[in-house]
């Protein structure tokens, strides 16, 4: 896999749970399914905003700090 990102997410997806895979795999679909993206990346935004990022471990990389681009 030459792309970094994917290879650093993928890690994250496999660090899940099988009830939280599902749970991403279902919010994806929902994502590329739709035709209005907007309202559910903003929604997602909201979600991500209510977050004490410095008090989670980042499932993808296991560092104690999140960063968001």
């Amino acid at each position: 896999m030459n792309n970094e990102a994917v290879t650093v997410v993928l890690n994250g997806f496999f660090n899940l749970t099988g009830k939280e895979k599902l749970a991403v795999v279902e919010a994806i679909n929902d994502y590329f399914d739709s035709n209005d993206r907007d309202p559910i990346r903003a929604a997602h935004d909201v979600e991500f905003s209510k977050l004490d990022l410095d008090s989670l471990v980042c499932k993808c990389c296991g560092r104690g700090e999140f960063r968001s681009s």
